[in-house]
């Protein structure tokens, strides 16, 4: 690793917050309500990517005359509603490795397709927002995931060249924006078994956030 800078770019849904899991269960309550079918196959498809991206996803399947505001609403109350009750979830290992990075001084950063309210919030509620030097949220950027804008204002913002900084991605679309922006991208994979394709792409590929730290180490 001679030839990489000490800087790391994480996601954070499904990589420092064990949120997706959630936001699945959510979406397949509310699919049988508006008897959706095939909803959690369409949730993975928009793992990654912003709001509107998301919303034309929705759409592609399920019509333009598809209430989404409205069930993007009821989504998002049941998933406030139930993290107030347990706590936003993280994904082991995730506490361990920032306080690692921290020590060992590397400039660490954030890119995720998610609003840069609900990141802080989110992060702030477990006590992980300090670690971040840069955070860029999906209103940050034009094109969502896995277009490699977010990766690219992540690493202008660090001051770093993109082909000598890490990123951490947990999907598809987050590891082909992380390497389209020439970036080496450890995949640690959430919801979905990674295909062939999404292997190439990464540089290393570890099982949870433990592994990444003891590679660092």
């Amino acid at each position: 690793m001679a030839s990489l800078s000490k800087t790391i770019v994480f996601d954070m849904d499904g990589v420092i917050l064990d949120s997706e899991k959630l936001v699945l269960n959510i979406w397949i309550l509310l699919g049988e309500k508006y008897q959706l079918s095939g909803i959690g196959e369409v949730m993975i498809e928009c793992l990654g990517t912003n709001r509107e991206e998301t919303r034309q996803i929705v759409e592609r399947h399920y019509g333009a005359d598809f209430p989404y505001e409205e069930f993007r609403k009821e989504a998002k109350e049941m998933f406030i509603e139930r993290t107030k009750k347990d706590g936003v979830p993280l994904k082991p290992g995730a506490r361990e490795l920032l306080q690692f990075l921290k020590i060992n001084g590397w400039k660490i950063g954030l890119a995720s397709s998610t609003s840069g309210a609900t990141v802080k919030d989110e992060l702030q509620a477990v006590g992980l927002y300090d670690f971040f030097e840069v955070v860029v949220s999906g209103e940050m950027v034009k094109e969502s995931k896995p277009h490699p804008e977010i990766y690219f204002k992540a690493c202008e913002m660090l001051e770093v060249n993109p082909k000598e900084a890490i990123a951490i991605e947990d999907s598809k679309n987050g590891v082909r924006s992380a390497a389209m922006a020439g970036m080496k991208v450890i995949l640690v994979p959430d919801l979905v078994d990674p295909d062939e394709d999404t292997q190439r792409l990464a540089w290393k590929m570890f099982p949870d956030l433990f592994d990444v730290r003891k590679f660092f180490s």
